[in-house]
């Protein structure tokens, strides 16, 4: 059991109020001091409900290490492990939690640099038992021993062309509405539970992902593997693959789209937080948050075992429990307890924080069956009138309206109708009892057996057999790596599809992708030179790491007063040496119109060379000389 630290004892100031003095450094008013008391008295013993379980309020970041390995062809593989507790301290081992691809070019130069693919280690291609399992309507539990074969690990996230994502799903989407959903009823729900599973099997593993990227950040090791903005374009990206739109995002629109998220995420725990807490106090019960850092993203409830039994009023509102204080199972609780402070502690719910609005119910330590049943419930429900009955929300007004009023009424009164946040909640807790090594072991096996009856999903595999399976795909994505025939012939020909985007617009592309898939093959990228190929492809991400600056100037009314005007100028040199792509010319008119700064104009004018002036660009004449 793990016991409380000892707070430090100071004179209470019902002490003084019982002798009639005054506390140290307090105005001579003893009426004042008396009416402060009693007002104030409830908010003390409020406070001291959390400040009871306060020491372990914020855990410790977790265990990491990194490790790179070199891969042919300018490469280089950097892979994330965490601890991996075992039953006993001794037993502990490293678990492959993500690798990542970086292609250096085969330099040393950081600049040179671009992230390419994110494998989370802990997933795998689903077994056929699992896709079978996965198709049939209303089947909501998990085979067992359900172990696929060795195969190269498939990334769940391509970061140089995320909107290859959105492409397939809408694909997939339109060939369900048009192909599938008219064949009849069987073969409707059948295919629209395969699909909805697939898509929640690989949400929750990229949410996993997710989770242990954001611990991440604040790791200090992390900092000799990848750069501040390495970081922030990882985590962006794998919270925007959970969106079906999220592909689309533009690389210059990463940093805001990230302190955008992280501050409504915040918003959202402190909401939490503290509306958790509020209803622990009123009703007399323990609140206990946890977390990997300074916020608190997950939240245990307790009562003591001496007030099981007794008379206290309940309000299970935004709790979702049952009342406790009537239950005569706490009576003779035999489950897991702590004792703290000499007061024997009996806990009653897990929550995540991170829901929108309400405190999501994870655990219920007395009625282990109740979230999964609520969640079967919604998963029947969605299966029955878009799988069987085949109804649209888009197609059916009555229903869209009568959806939408219905959950928020339930929104209100503190359900949870959002089915991709519940995932998400349900994705960082896993990743948080495998992590987090300040926890009991009893408790996390405790909350680990009842996180498994919570799964729905026939896809999805236990957190010990996902921590095995890590073991194996990273043995296998080694393997993939020192192939000469495998990762770096993947990396050649990223390169190649790369400068062919650069070189080539939109419309180029499709045609040249149409042609492709026709001649099965055949009609191929134009071989080039290895050494050449380096060396353009080295010029074209300077130049784009160059416009994604001066994009972001391009949208500074007066660039002077927001940037420093060295980079700014240096940026506009290096573009102006190369040849300016035809689309980027805007941007540089954009400044060249808005900036007072002679010399920047001199160098936008440098930069344009050979286009049209910066009214047929559109840029504006602005605030510019003229």
């Amino acid at each position: 059991m793990s016991h409380l630290g000892v707070l430090p004892v100071v004179p209470s100031p019902l002490q003084y109020l019982r002798e009639g003095a005054e506390p140290p450094g307090f105005p001579e008013s003893g009426s004042h001091f008396k009416r402060l008391i009693c007002s104030g008295m409830a908010r003390l013993c409020s406070c001291w409900i959390f400040l009871f379980f306060a020491s372990r309020a914020f855990a410790a970041s977790p265990d990491f290490h990194i490790e790179r390995v070199p891969v042919a062809n300018g490469a280089e593989l950097i892979t994330v492990f965490a601890r991996f507790p075992g039953a006993a301290p001794a037993q502990n081992t490293e678990l492959p939690l993500l690798s990542v691809l970086r292609d250096t070019l085969g330099s040393d130069d950081p600049e040179h640099d671009r992230l390419r693919y994110v494998w989370v280690l802990t997933s795998s291609r689903p077994t056929l038992i699992q896709r079978a399992a996965g198709a049939l309507p209303f089947f909501y539990w998990r085979p067992e021993n359900a172990h696929g074969a060795d195969r190269t690990p498939a990334p769940v996230l391509d970061l140089g062309a995320p909107e290859h994502r959105v492409v397939t799903g809408m694909a997939s989407e339109f060939t369900q509405l048009l192909a599938l959903d008219p064949e009849g009823a069987i073969i409707r729900s059948s295919t629209r539970s395969y699909r909805n599973n697939l898509d929640a099997y690989r949400r929750l593993h990229i949410l996993e992902g997710l989770a242990a990227v954001t611990q991440l950040e604040d790791d200090p090791t992390a900092a000799a593997y990848f750069t501040h903005q390495e970081l922030i374009e990882l985590e962006t990206r794998l919270m925007l693959a959970g969106s079906m739109l999220g592909g689309l995002v533009s690389s210059s629109d990463l940093d805001s789209a990230y302190y955008k998220e992280r501050a409504r995420m915040e918003e959202t725990r402190g909401h939490n937080w503290e509306l958790l807490r509020q209803r622990a106090e009123s009703n007399g019960l323990y609140f206990e948050p946890f977390g990997a850092d300074a916020s608190s993203t997950y939240a245990l409830l307790w009562i003591a075992a001496e007030d099981a039994g007794s008379n206290r009023k309940f309000d299970g509102q935004f709790l979702g429990i049952s009342d406790p204080f009537g239950d005569p199972r706490l009576k003779e609780w035999t489950g897991y307890r702590e004792v703290r402070d000499g007061k024997e502690m009996i806990p009653l719910a897990l929550y995540a924080l991170d829901y929108p609005k309400v405190p999501l119910l994870v655990v219920d330590f007395r009625d282990t069956h109740r979230p999964k049943r609520r969640e079967m419930i919604r998963h029947a429900a969605t299966d029955t009138i878009s799988g069987v009955l085949g109804i649209s929300k888009f197609s059916n007004m009555p229903l869209l309206f009568g959806s939408l009023a219905f959950n928020f009424v339930r929104t209100r009164h503190g359900a949870a109708n959002d089915r991709d946040a519940r995932l998400q909640a349900y994705a960082e807790v896993r990743e948080w009892l495998t992590l987090d090594q300040t926890i009991d072991p009893e408790l996390r096996r405790v909350l680990q057996q009842r996180m498994e009856i919570m799964g729905v999903n026939p896809m999805e595999q236990s957190i010990e057999g996902e921590a095995r399976m890590a073991q194996r795909e990273y043995a296998a994505l080694l393997r993939y790596a020192a192939d000469p025939r495998g990762l770096p012939v993947r990396v050649a020909r990223d390169r190649e599809s790369e400068l062919f985007a650069d070189r080539h617009g939109v419309a180029a592309r499709i045609g040249f992708g149409l042609a492709h898939t026709a001649t099965f093959g055949l009609v191929k990228h134009p071989a080039e030179n290895e050494a050449e190929l380096a060396a353009q492809l080295d010029e074209t991400r300077r130049v784009g790491r160059e416009l994604a600056l001066l994009d972001a100037v391009a949208k500074t009314p007066q660039p002077e007063v927001v940037w420093n005007m060295d980079e700014v100028r240096r940026a506009l040199d290096d573009v102006a040496s190369a040849r300016l792509p035809a689309r980027s010319a805007k941007l540089v008119a954009q400044i060249m119109s808005r900036t007072h700064d002679e010399q920047t104009r001199v160098l936008c004018a440098r930069a344009l060379g050979g286009y049209p002036s910066p009214d047929v660009l559109g840029g504006g004449q602005g605030g510019g000389q003229q």
